[in-house]
C-alpha cells in the first residue's frame, strides 16, 4: 500500500510538472483568442478521453487514491458545493454531470447538499478501474438517483437525446490538472459549458499550477459569452422575443468573485485558493509520514482553488452598507447611562471561577504538520445558515483573501472586491478595522475567516 501511494504521488508530480513547463505566450495567446490556435476543421472536438493525454490509473493506484485522496478531495467538494447552496439558496438540481468522476467524490458530496432534489447523475469516467471502484462504494446504499456512467464525454453526447443533453449542474473536480496541453483543457471546458444549463463548477488543486488553470478556464468563459453577446445583440432585432433571449445570455461568476474582471490576484503576483481542514483517517496516519519522520496530526489542510459560474446576467442589487451609518467608539460611550456602568461582581466571580481551567501536563510528544495550518480560531464552530440574513449576488460584496491578521484592536484583511455597480471590474484591497472608529463592523472582522464574505459600500 505505502509503494501505491508513493507511486501516485510520483504521477501527480510529474503532471504538474508539465504543466509547470507550459509556455506563458503560448498560454496567453489561447485565453485571449483560442479561435487562433484552433484548427478549423476539428474545433473543440477532441478523438481521445483526457484519461488518454492525462492520468491512467491501475487497480493499486486506484486504491491508493481511495485511501490517501478521496477524504481530502470530497472535503474540497463539499465545501464549494456548500458556497453554492449558500450563495443560491433556490438553487436545487436535478440532473446533474460528473466529469472526471473518479471514485464519486463529487457524488458523494452531492447527496450531503443536495439530498432532496437528485434524480438523475452522469457520470464520465475512462478509467475502468476507477468505475469499479465507485460501484463498489455505492453498493447497498439506499434512495439513490438515476446514475449513468461513460467513458467519454463523446459517448454520452452520442447516447443522450440533444434535448435532454442540459445539466442542471455540472462539475469537473480534480481533473483539468491531469490534462497537460492547454488547447485540450480549453476543448474539454467548451464542450461542459455547452451542457450545462445553468451552473459549471471547477475545481483544481490549491497550487500556483492549479489556481492558474482555474484563472485561464474564467478568462475564457467570461471571453467567449461576452463575445457571444456582443454578437448577437449585433444581429438580433429589437423585440420582445429577443429580448427574452439576450436577459439569459452571458455568464457571471457566483463564486468565489463577486466581479466578472480581470482576477487583480494575478497583477499581486499572488494565486486565489483557499484550504479545508479535515480529519486524518487511520489509514493515512499509517502510510503517510512528515518530512522529519515524525508521526502526523490527526489532521491535514486541504487547500483548493474554484470557480463556480452561472448562465445569465448577474443582477444589479443595492450594497450592503449603503445609507448605514456607524458609530465611533467615543459617540457610543457617550450614549452610556449609569445603569449600564453598574457592576455584578457576583456574576463576575462566578464567571471568573466557572473559566478556571484545571492544570493538566503537556505531551512530551511534538508533532511536525506537513501541511501549512491555519488559524483555529472558531474553527471547530460551525454557524447555522440564517435565511434571513443572505449576501445577494450584486458587486457589494468581497471575498476575503487569506487568513485576517488580528493585532490588538485593530483586525486587516485582503479583500477581492468589486469596483462598480455592475461588477464589471474588481480589485484587491487591504482592509484595516478599528475597534476606535467602527466597533461594530471591528466585532464581525474578529469573527471573519479567510474565505467569508464582507459588505462594502458605492
Amino acid at each position: 500500500m505505502k509503494r501505491n501511494v508513493l507511486r501516485l504521488s510520483e504521477s501527480f508530480t510529474q503532471i504538474k510538472d508539465v504543466n509547470s513547463q507550459l509556455i506563458a505566450s503560448t498560454s496567453k495567446q489561447l485565453v485571449e483568442d483560442p479561435l487562433q490556435c484552433v484548427d478549423q476543421s476539428q474545433r473543440w472536438k477532441i478523438k481521445s478521453s483526457y484519461g488518454d493525454i492525462g492520468l491512467t490509473y491501475t487497480d493499486d493506484e486506484t486504491i491508493a487514491y481511495v485511501a490517501s485522496r478521496m477524504p481530502a478531495v470530497f472535503s474540497a467538494c463539499h465545501r464549494v458545493l456548500k458556497e453554492v447552496r449558500r450563495r443560491l439558496p433556490g438553487f436545487s438540481p436535478a440532473k446533474v454531470l460528473d466529469f472526471g468522476a473518479g471514485t464519486g467524490s463529487a457524488f458523494w458530496a452531492l447527496r450531503e447538499v443536495w439530498p432532496n432534489s437528485l434524480e438523475k447523475v452522469n457520470l464520465v469516467e475512462p478509467s475502468q478501474s476507477m468505475q469499479r471502484a465507485g460501484q463498489s462504494l455505492i453498493q447497498g446504499q439506499k434512495n439513490l438517483p438515476l446514475i449513468h456512467s461513460y467513458g467519454t464525454l463523446q459517448s454520452l453526447t452520442k447516447n443522450i437525446k440533444k434535448s435532454e443533453r442540459e445539466h442542471d449542474l455540472v462539475i469537473a473536480s480534480y481533473v483539468l490538472g491531469e490534462i497537460p496541453s492547454l488547447k485540450d483543457r480549453i476543448t474539454v471546458v467548451r464542450q461542459l459549458w455547452d451542457l450545462t444549463r445553468d451552473v459549471l463548477i471547477l475545481i483544481e488543486p490549491g497550487t500556483p499550477q492549479g489556481s492558474n488553470i482555474i484563472s485561464q478556464m474564467r478568462s475564457h468563459i467570461l471571453w467567449m459569452e461576452k463575445r457571444k453577446c456582443r454578437k448577437s445583440k449585433a444581429a438580433i432585432d429589437e423585440t420582445s422575443k429577443d429580448l427574452v433571449v439576450a436577459q439569459k445570455s452571458g455568464a457571471y461568476i457566483v463564486a468565489p468573485c463577486s466581479h466578472d474582471g480581470a482576477c487583480p490576484l494575478e497583477k499581486a503576483g499572488k494565486y486565489c485558493h483557499f484550504v479545508q481542514r479535515l480529519e486524518r483517517t487511520s489509514t493515512q496516519r499509517a502510510y503517510k509520514r512528515s518530512k522529519g519522520g515524525q508521526p502526523l496530526r490527526g489532521f491535514e489542510d486541504e487547500k483548493f482553488s474554484f470557480i463556480a459560474v452561472r448562465r445569465g446576467q448577474r443582477p444589479r442589487e443595492p450594497w450592503p452598507l449603503d445609507g448605514v451609518k456607524f458609530e465611533t467608539l467615543k459617540e457610543q460611550h457617550a450614549k452610556r447611562t449609569l445603569e449600564d456602568l453598574e457592576i455584578d461582581y457576583e456574576d463576575q466571580v462566578s464567571s471568573q471561577q466557572a473559566s478556571l481551567i484545571p492544570f493538566e501536563k503537556p505531551d512530551p510528544i511534538t508533532y511536525d504538520s506537513d501541511v501549512v495550518e491555519v488559524d483555529d480560531h472558531e474553527d471547530n464552530e460551525e454557524e447555522e445558515e440564517d435565511d434571513t440574513c443572505h449576501a445577494d449576488l450584486g458587486g457589494g460584496w468581497g471575498r476575503i483573501i487569506y487568513m485576517p491578521v488580528r493585532r490588538g484592536k485593530q483586525v486587516t484583511m485582503d479583500v477581492c472586491r468589486s469596483t462598480n455597480q455592475d461588477a464589471s471590474e474588481g480589485t484587491l484591497q487591504r482592509i484595516v478595522v478599528t475597534k476606535n472608529k467602527n466597533p461594530t463592523l471591528h466585532k464581525q472582522a474578529r469573527k471573519s475567516l479567510w474565505g467569508d464574505l464582507w459588505p462594502f459600500q458605492k
